[in-house]
């Protein structure tokens, strides 16, 4: 009798310990989830509590002016928005598909190559509009020279790079019209001139002297985070098909080789239509980069999933080797850029040239070398040692940590963005509060 109380005391001890760390740690959790939310909820207190600050924008890319959108709405910001991205699996994700809505006086396929004559056109079609005359300022992503046809509502422009900025103003005569215009903006302090990578901020410094702010999309619109719930790793969306199945056939030999059981798959392959909870559930993203800067990478970092990425010497002998940075630029056929460098840049390699030295000059500056806790892997032989011997618990681990750099990064961007708000409010004859 009394060896069985016994027993039963201290499995009720036993039951008592293990309630109280587990309501520690969950009380714990808590302090810091209140915290963090407490913290957070300071700064998305809306800035402008009384009148709306109201922002146009026109993208052909359905994701960076959707994400600002997004991350400026709980500030009190109300956008007018359209999408004219051809791409309909972008735009599918977030349901901001209307390329099919129209605008007075242009078309919006003309506007990638804007005729000047349709600056004064869409103006006099607009000057008088209730509508445009509620807009504070006008942003411009995918394409940044587009802000060329706001010009005269004067008005704030916000002019952010996501790839590089002559995009729409080929040749030398039109790149260096945009050149002067571009520096113009840079100069009223109304207007918000910057890039969401170190890359595109860079490459305008080279061109025209100015020093952009280095603003990096958020991606808080998937409403997902790193689960590992299914086994394998993804390999993101990479055009340049040679080399795509190139680097598949050999990992796929050397893992047999090695006689591993690693399952690395083609997202496009594995999920044709891909939700964010598919991503989210793999054990990590292993990336064969084709740009500098793309908007998955902000999707999949700010989701907290485990990146491995190429070392910057890899990366380098990739692309000096089989030209895996194609799509970075637009001259493809030329050798070098259709204008000459800023004075202040005459020593920096041209970023066009494919020369040994500018690719690695310029390569240091890809969104993959920017970000903490991303893994990086100097051949495939390394990537596989990697991928095997990696843990469950490490791949945890590496997610909790950007989950925290997150954090931190939410609220200095949520700063900076307070910042030029108010200057824009400043400058606004409309007065949003």
């Amino acid at each position: 009798m009394f060896r069985k109380l016994t027993i039963g005391i201290a499995l009720l001890l036993t039951c008592f310990v293990c309630l109280h760390i587990y309501c520690g740690v969950q009380i714990r959790q808590l302090i810091l989830k209140t915290l963090i939310s407490n913290d957070l909820e300071n700064l998305e207190l809306p800035i402008f509590k009384v009148k709306p600050l109201v922002i146009w924008a026109i993208d052909f890319h359905a994701t960076p002016a959707y994400d600002l959108m997004m991350f400026l709405k709980p500030m009190g910001v109300t956008f007018i928005y359209r999408n004219y991205d051809k791409e309909r699996t972008r735009c599918a994700t977030k349901d901001n598909c209307n390329s099919s809505d129209t605008l007075k006086a242009v078309v919006p396929a003309n506007l990638i190559n804007l005729n000047y004559e349709d600056i004064p056109r869409f103006y006099q079609a607009y000057k008088d509009d209730p509508v445009m005359n509620s807009v504070d300022a006008f942003v411009c992503y995918h394409l940044v020279s587009l802000c060329e046809l706001y010009e005269p509502f004067n008005k704030s422009l916000i002019i952010i790079a996501t790839l590089r900025y002559e995009y729409g103003r080929f040749g030398k005569e039109r790149w260096t019209t945009w050149n002067r215009n571009l520096i113009k903006y840079a100069s009223q302090p109304r207007n918000v001139v910057g890039a969401n990578n170190l890359y595109d901020a860079e490459y305008i410094k080279y061109f025209t002297g100015i020093q952009p702010q280095h603003l990096p999309n958020w991606g808080n619109y998937t409403n997902h985070t790193y689960s590992a719930s299914r086994s394998g790793f993804l390999m993101p969306h990479c055009p340049s098909e040679g080399f795509r199945k190139l680097f598949l056939k050999n990992f796929t030999e050397i893992c047999k080789n090695v006689n591993c059981s690693i399952n690395l798959m083609y997202v496009r392959q594995k999920y044709p239509h891909y939700k964010y909870a598919d991503i989210a559930a793999h054990q990590g993203i292993v990336y064969v980069p084709y740009q500098v800067s793309v908007m998955s990478f902000f999707e999949q970092y700010r989701m907290n999933i485990p990146i491995f990425a190429p070392s910057r010497e890899l990366l380098a002998q990739w692309e000096i080797e089989h030209n895996v940075m194609y799509w970075k630029r637009w001259n493809r056929k030329s050798k070098r850029s259709d204008i000459e460098p800023h004075l202040s840049q005459r020593q920096v390699p041209d970023p066009n040239s494919y020369s040994e030295e500018a690719i690695r000059h310029w390569g240091k500056f890809c969104d993959y070398y920017q970000y903490p806790h991303i893994t990086y892997y100097d051949s495939i032989n390394d990537l596989i040692q990697l991928l095997q011997s990696i843990s469950t618990k490490q791949l945890h681990s590496i997610s909790a940590q950007m989950k925290l750099f997150n954090i931190e990064e939410n609220k200095r961007l949520r700063k900076i963005w307070k910042n030029n708000l108010l200057k824009i409010a400043d400058h606004s004859i409309n007065h949003p509060h």
